[in-house]
């Protein structure tokens, strides 16, 4: 008899809110950004309010909803917490750009939807492997699975969603010959006003000071 017991699972979410892709193309004029540089993010332009703008309030309703089917994956007490959506901006990668290896420190949660993106063109997530007994022992498997991997490839299709940890390392390594854009963002999941007795999780700003 063998019995595998596999201990917390990393959990990448993906899902589809379709209907926003033509909308959200044409919004993009609102919140572009010089793109013939090294930057190809709003983030490092500063154009990360996209979730400000009205006319995105459908689209971002839509997606917390998903971030609500997230939470209900590891039975978190919703009721507790508000979703706050604190960042949010536009990624354009034009020929021969790629999304260098990165993690969204800032954020609890962060979220990519993509608007324009073919195929072979993968977001690649990276983690340390906890069943690595020395250092790259796993360069010496005779094939992969998801048991002696360090990384996994997910292919999106336009209007998928992909919502993941926000300390989970993740980048792009395409040759693509065409424009890939997606709406990236982070959340922060802060206490409720009126749950003050907990010694985990973060207060509601309104609780904050500056001196």
């Amino acid at each position: 008899m063998k019995k595998l017991h596999e201990h917390s699972p990393l959990i990448v979410y993906e899902t589809q809110i379709e209907g926003y892709k033509d909308k959200l193309n044409e919004l993009y004029h609102k919140h572009s950004f010089d793109n013939n540089s090294e930057f190809i993010t709003g983030e490092a332009n500063g154009k990360v309010l996209v979730h400000k703008d009205p006319e995105f309030t459908s689209f971002f309703t839509q997606v917390k909803k998903k971030v609500e089917d997230y939470l209900d994956i590891f039975l978190i007490d919703k009721d507790l917490f508000d979703i706050n959506f604190i960042k949010s901006w536009y990624t354009i990668c034009r020929d021969g750009y790629s999304v260098p290896m990165h993690y969204h420190s800032c954020s609890h949660i962060s979220y990519v939807y993509y608007l324009d993106v073919m195929e072979n063109d993968p977001l690649v997530f990276k983690s340390e492997n906890p069943n690595e007994w020395f250092g790259d022992v796993f360069k010496f498997t005779k094939g992969k699975n998801q048991y002696n991997s360090w990384g996994y490839a997910l292919q999106p299709k336009d209007e998928t969603l992909l919502i993941f940890p926000g300390n989970l390392k993740h980048f792009t390594d395409s040759r693509r010959d065409y424009t890939r854009k997606s709406i990236a963002g982070d959340i922060i999941l802060t206490l409720k006003e009126q749950h003050l007795n907990f010694d985990s999780g973060i207060l509601p700003s309104v609780y904050w000071s500056q001196f």
